[in-house]
């Protein structure tokens, strides 16, 4: 079954792109150029053209222990990742993606979601280093919009550093 994730993002294709310009369906077997080189894993032409465009992408929300605020990651198969246990080590697929939340929105924690999941931002293609150290390839980045019509149970808000829901 999918789950769109039009409860939570609702707006978020006509608020990163043209309405006449519909988002480009990737798929994450489009990440890597396949099969596997010497080198190791390459960043396909696909995905290199999807870089700055709308992009629309189904996978599964990775589960965390504990999530992070602004950001969620989405892979092409289920993974629970277990941090407490394992420490800084995770065994996500390569071609896992990080979502993040609207910089208005950087303080909002998007709950675990079972099944999968359709997104659509602005595909980010490139390594990049976040504050706590995670080194991603592939990042979205949704709209403002992104998690207009939300039910207040779905979303828990970092306030002060104390979650609570609204």
């Amino acid at each position: 079954m999918l789950i769109t994730l039009g409860i939570l993002w609702m707006g978020s294709a006509c608020s990163q792109g043209n309405l006449s310009d519909p988002a480009l369906e990737l798929r994450f077997s489009d990440f890597f150029h396949l099969p596997v080189g010497p080198g190791g894993l390459e960043l396909s032409p696909v995905l290199q053209q999807a870089r700055g465009r709308t992009v629309r992408l189904v996978g599964y929300m990775v589960q965390q222990e504990v999530p992070v605020a602004g950001r969620f990651m989405l892979a092409p198969r289920p993974v629970q990742m277990s941090e407490h246990a394992d420490g800084d080590a995770d065994d996500l697929p390569p071609a896992t993606l990080l979502v993040y939340l609207d910089p208005d929105q950087q303080g909002w924690v998007v709950p675990h979601m079972r099944g999968l999941v359709s997104v659509t931002g602005v595909l980010a293609v490139g390594r990049q280093e976040d504050p706590d150290g995670r080194v991603s390839w592939v990042r979205l980045q949704l709209g403002p919009r992104s998690v207009r019509g939300a039910h207040a149970d779905e979303l828990a808000i970092i306030d002060d550093g104390h979650p609570h829901h609204h």
